[in-house]
């Protein structure tokens, strides 16, 4: 039995992700529907994703840990 999953995205679209059911692995990621202001432009409906996608933003990564050495 494989686990499914809707994750939102740090851009607000929405990502529908099912595991694989022995190694728990992550072997479909959809886009289920595009955040409103959403800047990607590959993140359109019924698209794939890439798995490093699904982390956070690198810029906004970037600006907390500048955040918090303020």
């Amino acid at each position: 039995m494989s686990s499914s999953y809707t994750v939102t995205l740090w851009c607000g679209c929405a990502v529908y992700v099912s595991c694989h059911p022995r190694t728990g692995l992550a072997n479909a990621r959809i886009v289920e529907r595009r955040g409103a202001a959403c800047p990607e432009r590959r993140h359109q409906l019924g698209s794939r994703l890439w798995l490093w996608e699904l982390l956070p933003d690198r810029r906004l990564r970037e600006a907390a840990v500048m955040f918090e050495h303020v």
